[in-house]
């Protein structure tokens, strides 16, 4: 598990939202909108991880799982 990853479980616990998506999952819609997740303040960290989550339950699992597979999660 990638330290981003550990930050986005740790986002979902705080949402409510503890094991409701793989965090590879959500980590790589997350890398979508923004390549690097580095420059991210936390607010908006938050803010991303709450729209990927969203992402996550519109989109079909294995479309989540190819999309994190190509990049490498």
């Amino acid at each position: 598990m990638t330290g981003y990853q550990q930050l986005i479980r740790e986002g979902m616990a705080r949402l409510g939202r503890v094991g409701a998506a793989d965090p590879r999952h959500v980590e790589g819609w997350m890398r979508l909108e923004h390549g690097c997740l580095d420059g991210l303040s936390p607010t908006q960290f938050a803010a991303e991880v709450m729209i990927a989550l969203g992402c996550v339950d519109a989109a079909p699992t294995a479309d989540s799982e190819r999309l994190a597979q190509s990049m490498g999660l």
